[in-house]
């Protein structure tokens, strides 16, 4: 099954997952073609390559004797670029946690992890944006290293381990913790499609690798890593839920399971409190500086403030709301006192959005309402409305993020989750376009 989009809420570009499948190939170029083949090392520090070894070994007087000595020595596999960088077992190497990732044995062993990593990567990238995706990606890569090799110093293993392999199982892990319930689009033996559980995909996949480990003697093999990455990252998707570090809308896989989904989970509440007290706390401040603002505005107005005023108020009776704007942005540079009066920028937002002069008229709203409470919610959403009608949904997102639905009536947050669905859509529109 290799699965090419998912219905998962997506509300980022996957940026960064493309840049990882470019620095995987341009890596795997320049430095995986060649073989890593081992050199052996002696307790003594001698690197031995295998031609010098084979005379070393004839110098001795007995088979035991050259027996004896071959099992003191061990394989080293930093005589490459690839072996320097994959992951030595039995070594202490603290750069190969990181490099080994982006190693890959052979061009099928990298096509098949990078088909992976979009997939997977279109998840949770979708969630957490560019840089929180980049950090935990090459985090849970990271730790999956370290936690390889000292298991390799505590039980001796011998080899290299190489490939975005565990890395990608483990954001498979996060994609089961954060949209179990979500689909992947699969392709099944390159002519069949169809639509498949996140929850179900990863079963199948994390029993199959149990099973093939399992067959295999529960050896150091592929499947063993492939679990281990699972399993790095698993405990790791799960606190970001439960903490609110990440939105999963009542999605997530403790909610799904319990059947409290969407606003009867109540996981990450906690968190979610703490934002609300802290976003409470920034709109006291916002509102305390706004009516600080508003009343060096509405100041008595001087003859000469008025009669600036009055040239603006013709600009906009004549129909000139572009004239006005300019006019008033003028005044406002000169003099913080002759700043705009409320029901005169609402007539000039008005005007422009009736001669649909949009981007003109959003400019405008947002002045308005910095500057202004009355009709407040009604600039919001009109704000929002305009970025939406010119496809900017991101820009929408982010804004309704930003508001407080706790200081709205229950029909106005009703409006609000309404344009949040239609930005989210678009936003998942464009990224899995």
């Amino acid at each position: 099954m290799i699965p090419y989009s998912t219905d998962a809420p997506i509300y980022h570009y996957p940026i960064s997952t493309v840049c990882m499948i470019v620095i995987n190939v341009i890596l795997f170029f320049a430095f995986c073609l060649e073989d890593a083949t081992p050199e052996f090392l002696s307790p003594e520090g001698i690197v031995y390559e295998e031609p010098s070894l084979v005379n070393e070994l004839r110098n001795f007087d007995s088979i035991e004797e050259a027996k004896a000595f071959a099992e003191t020595l061990r394989p080293t596999f930093t005589n490459t670029w690839k072996g320097a960088f994959s992951l030595e077992f039995n070594r202490f190497f603290p750069w190969q946690w990181l490099t080994c990732n982006f190693m890959h044995d052979d061009l099928a062993h990298l096509v098949g992890n990078m088909i992976f990593l979009w997939s997977f990567g279109l998840v949770v990238e979708g969630k957490l944006g560019w840089l929180s995706f980049t950090a935990i990606y090459l985090g849970i890569g990271t730790f999956y290293g370290f936690v390889l090799q000292m298991l390799s110093l505590s039980f001796g293993w011998e080899g290299i381990a190489l490939g975005a392999s565990a890395a990608i199982f483990g954001l498979l892990a996060l994609c089961v913790a954060w949209v179990p319930a979500n689909e992947f689009s699969v392709l099944w033996g390159f002519t069949a499609t169809f639509d498949i559980s996140i929850l179900a995909f990863a079963g199948f996949y994390v029993l199959k690798e149990v099973v093939f480990w399992w067959l295999g003697g529960f050896g150091t093999s592929s499947e063993f890593l492939h679990l281990l990455g699972f399993f790095v990252a698993f405990p790791l998707g799960l606190w970001l839920v439960t903490s609110g570090r990440v939105d999963c809308e009542g999605w997530d896989l403790f909610s799904y399971l319990n059947g409290r989904t969407g606003r009867d989970s109540t996981i990450g509440v906690k968190s979610a409190e703490s934002r609300e007290k802290k976003s409470r706390e920034k709109e006291y401040q916002k509102k305390t500086a706004t009516a600080t603002l508003q009343q060096k505005v509405q100041m008595q107005p001087s003859a000469q403030s008025q009669q600036f005023h009055a040239q603006v108020d013709q600009a906009i009776d004549r129909g000139e709301f572009e004239l006005a704007v300019l006019l008033q942005n003028k005044l406002s540079a000169s003099n913080l006192q002759l700043g705009w009066k409320q029901n005169d920028l609402y007539r000039v937002i008005e005007g422009l959005l009736k001669a649909k002069k949009y981007e003109a008229a959003a400019k405008q709203i947002e002045v308005y309402i910095e500057l202004f409470y009355e009709k407040r919610f009604v600039m919001q959403t009109t704000l929002i409305k305009i970025w939406l009608n010119q496809n900017r949904p991101k820009q929408a997102y982010r804004y309704i993020e930003g508001l407080n639905l706790q200081l709205m009536e229950p029909d106005q947050v009703e409006q609000i989750k309404k344009l949040t669905e239609k930005a989210r859509k678009l936003i998942q529109a464009g990224a899995t376009s």
